[in-house]
């Protein structure tokens, strides 16, 4: 049990080291301009084409990129700041697991992505007079809350990826629209190729898109297991970060290689 303390007041102070860099440095908050836009566009497209039995989906797409945005654009910079400002040193003297602190400042930022859900709602209400009803509340409650862990624990795995690896930039600005694509976000997974299936079903936005998708409309039926497969796919992200986290710290301590010089 202290045990358990002890890492949810590492997680605490993560949340509060992070929300007082953001405050100085807003613009992980970005994702909350993009996000009324992209439901715009959207909703425009749905209105325009005649195509109500889209425009849940049009509301429901922006919450997720927002998520997966706000995920992947600050896990890939989290411990390359803290090395240029001069953080990650003292960190990694602490007996505190790193792996830890990213999880706990990369869920801050998570949060703040998840109220796009929100603005995409408030924005087919207020600008089309679209207000999309959720026919199965505690389903897309349990699928909201489930995506956020799942998000955080992905987004712990991409750092220790990104700060491991030689072509950081690269790799983030390239796992943006092929995970929209796998993850059922702009499309449904079951309109894809069949060959796309395996892959995926190991993308955890594809049970949140489809299962969001089937709360709204009322059909969310054995939502239970989609709702353990998000999880347990977050919660092999999370545990692969934390190790590959650790590990770098271990090679960075061991070669003398914490700072950049």
């Amino acid at each position: 049990m202290s045990g358990a303390r002890a890492m949810l007041r590492v997680l605490w102070r993560a949340v509060l080291l992070q929300v007082a860099l953001s405050r100085r440095r807003p613009e992980h908050a970005l994702i909350l301009l993009i996000a009324p836009m992209q439901t715009t566009t959207m909703l425009a497209l749905a209105v325009t084409a005649d195509r109500p039995d889209v425009v849940a989906n049009a509301v429901l797409a922006p919450g997720l990129i927002g998520l997966w945005v706000a995920a992947l654009d600050y896990a890939g910079r989290v411990v390359t700041e803290d090395r240029w400002a001069g953080r990650f040193s003292p960190m990694i003297a602490s007996p505190v697991p790193l792996g830890l602190v990213v999880a706990g400042r990369v869920a801050t930022v998570v949060l703040v992505g998840a109220a796009a859900f929100a603005e995409s709602w408030l924005v087919a209400a207020l600008g089309f007079g679209k207000v999309v009803t959720v026919a199965d509340p505690v389903p897309f409650a349990a699928a909201v809350a489930a995506t956020c862990l799942a998000t955080v624990g992905t987004a712990t795995l991409i750092s220790a990826v990104f700060v491991m690896s030689r072509a950081r930039e690269v790799l983030q600005n390239s796992l943006g629209y092929p995970f929209y694509i796998l993850g059922g976000i702009v499309v449904p997974v079951a309109a894809l190729p069949g060959w796309l299936d395996p892959f995926s079903r190991v993308v955890f936005l594809s049970w949140s898109a489809e299962l969001l998708r089937d709360a709204v409309r009322g059909d969310a039926r054995g939502w239970g297991w989609s709702v353990a497969a998000i999880l347990g796919l977050g919660a092999a992200a999370m545990a692969a970060g934390l190790w590959l986290t650790r590990r770098y710290v271990d090679q960075a301590r061991r070669k003398g290689t914490v700072e950049f010089a």
